[in-house]
């Protein structure tokens, strides 16, 4: 089952854009097959959150914005604790844990968020994010294939990455990012 999703990854990119669109394409796929509204990602070198490298629509740019100016979120948590962290309702959360970015998430329209961390072995490379704006969890499916996505999306960042010059960014990742330097 996940051969399978993964050549569904796949095939989605590479039939629309393919892995030379970047970022952009990774987290339109991400949305769309995950049924999401919107997704970012955010990049990270050294465990310091760099910013977004893209994000599918205004919501996504501003959670994506508030996580790297606040440092709190789903891609931090996700980041930091090597974890999938899972929000079904912002607006009324089991354990309220963003004291600071969920008020103004929760009023440009997120009702649930999603994040994924982007890792390969011990190359931690960021967090794949998700949004809805209606509350609730992921289904299994959906579950699974954001999994993939990021799964893809640290595979592709690390390979446009492997040519940056050392201490530097990807001319291809940088060219879409709205880093915060």
């Amino acid at each position: 089952m996940a051969g399978e999703r993964l050549m569904r990854v796949l095939s989605r990119l590479s039939t629309e854009g393919g892995l030379a669109s970047g970022a952009r394409r990774l987290c339109e796929v991400a949305a769309n097959l995950t049924l999401m509204t919107g997704a970012g990602i955010m990049y990270f070198s050294n465990d310091v959150p760099q910013g977004s490298l893209f994000t599918t629509n205004r919501v996504s740019e501003l959670i994506e914005d508030l996580q790297y100016t606040l440092g709190e979120g789903p891609c931090i948590d996700a980041h930091t604790h090597r974890i999938t962290v899972l929000e079904p309702d912002l607006v009324t959360p089991a354990f309220p844990r963003w004291p600071a970015f969920s008020p103004p998430a929760i009023a440009a329209g997120a009702r649930a968020v999603f994040g994924f961390p982007m890792q390969i072995g011990a190359a931690r490379l960021g967090a794949l994010n998700l949004y809805c704006d209606q509350p609730g969890s992921l289904s299994d499916d959906q579950h699974a294939d954001a999994l993939v996505v990021a799964d893809v999306a640290a595979r592709a960042i690390l390979t446009m990455q492997a040519g940056a010059p050392l201490g530097g960014i990807a001319a291809e990742l940088e060219a879409e990012a709205n880093f915060q330097f």
